[in-house]
């Protein structure tokens, strides 16, 4: 069993962010002897916003402190090619002579060798010398990925590992704006394991680069149980929606969709959580055209508060409209309270939504009369029918998505390569 581990994060554990790490770290901790979280990508003087179990430690990295060095280094991989890494011809052949993907492979190795330096500064200035062994875990199937990958060179003194996670944006290549992903095959090749979140990015995987199908492992994420939420009394159908708002979110949808709802003589309440640039515009939208129907937008919240609300507000249906998903943490979160779910059926969705049975699934290309007629649909649905959706969402997420079983077997795993 191997004693040290080296987490390389985003944001987690300082500000906001990679929230669904929480649920992950206390589990961790009491499976390594050592725990060093390395978040890569921080603001300047960041804050530490969560709370760390006695033999974990955390350090950040400013993104302005690996910005400050990309152009350069980026323009070394870009003319000289990145030798030390880009050796298989098969890396070169997803690259061909697209100019868009050769400069986003420089950016890549740049960022990773960049990362990579900062985070051996670390734990070189806090005396990190990798004995007792060291598994280093990147959440991300990414740029920090391949910074894992030197660090293990650097300080797993022959008895270290390297792993990672695979989501979303980090595992699609063509949902990536340069249509590709760099380095998949020098990764999979030197990483001991990969582990997508759903069965549907393991098969995605496994499909493409078959020769390290032993390497992919799906492992579910998970959260935390406080119980069934309350059932509703008051004869209004709340919906709750939780993202970031960002364009693949498609959350001005939903709202388009919501608009339909006026004519059905139903009550309908709609909460969304999730801030970002286009809060201002959605809740004048909402103002406009949602005005028969309350809305409430708190913004950004902690995730305390997220389960706070669920534990104590009735709601009805969750929705999720992205146009890609790895497999949402938020639906997994609603399921736990008996929440039932509308979503598109994108990435590995169908893995916990399932039709009839825990919720209801949507085209990626849905119209807006489509979901307004699926909520309508569901509104209108008997109150056995309701309470059977709820039992059962309930029961998937205690078999599939419960966090202490899902991260007491997964840090099991990586702490016994």
């Amino acid at each position: 069993m191997r004693q040290n581990l080296i987490l390389l994060t985003k944001s987690y554990p300082f500000d906001r962010g990679e929230e669904f790490i929480e649920n992950e770290m206390p589990v961790l901790s009491e499976n390594f002897g050592r725990v060093v979280v390395l978040a890569t990508q921080t603001e300047d003087g960041p804050k530490l916003t969560r709370a760390l179990p006695e033999n974990a430690a955390a350090f950040s990295v400013p993104a302005s402190q690996i910005r400050s060095g990309l152009p350069f280094a980026a323009a070394k991989f870009f003319f000289a090619g990145g030798r030390e890494v880009r050796l298989d011809a098969r890396e070169r052949g997803a690259v061909g002579r697209s100019l868009k993907k050769r400069l986003y492979e420089a950016y890549f190795l740049a960022k990773s060798e960049t990362i990579a330096r900062e985070c051996a500064a670390v734990l070189s200035g806090c005396g990190f010398d990798g004995s007792g062994g060291t598994v280093f875990y990147s959440y991300w199937f990414h740029d920090t990925a391949l910074a894992a990958l030197k660090l293990k060179k650097e300080f797993g003194a022959g008895l270290g590992c390297a792993v990672s996670r695979a989501h979303r944006y980090d595992l699609y290549a063509e949902k990536n704006p340069a249509g590709f992903l760099p380095m998949r095959w020098y990764l999979l090749e030197n990483l001991d394991r990969v582990f997508p979140c759903s069965e549907d990015g393991a098969s995605y995987l496994k499909s493409r680069y078959s020769a390290y199908a032993d390497k992919i492992e799906t492992s579910y994420l998970g959260t935390e149980d406080f119980g069934a939420g309350p059932v509703g009394q008051d004869g209004i159908f709340h919906i709750v929606s939780c993202c970031h708002l960002s364009p693949v979110k498609r959350v001005d949808l939903l709202a388009r969709s919501l608009s339909l709802l006026e004519k059905g003589g139903r009550k309908f309440f709609w909460t969304h959580f999730g801030g970002g640039d286009g809060l201002e515009d959605l809740k004048k939208y909402a103002a406009e055209h949602l005005d028969f129907m309350e809305c409430r937008f708190p913004g950004e919240v902690k995730n305390q508060e997220l389960m706070e609300y669920y534990r104590s507000n009735p709601v009805d249906c969750f929705v999720n409209t992205s146009s890609s998903e790895g497999l949402p943490v938020s639906i997994m979160e609603a399921c736990s309270f008996g929440i039932p779910c509308v979503a598109t059926d994108v990435g590995g969705t169908s893995e916990i939504v399932r039709n009839g049975e825990t919720g209801f699934l949507l085209p990626a290309d849905f119209s807006p009369e489509d979901l307004a007629g699926r909520l309508s649909a569901l509104a209108d649905g008997t109150e056995a029918e309701r309470k059977d959706l709820r039992v059962k969402c309930r029961a998937l997420w205690k078999e599939k998505f419960c966090a202490e079983k899902n991260y007491e077997r997964f840090a099991r795993e990586i702490s016994g390569l």
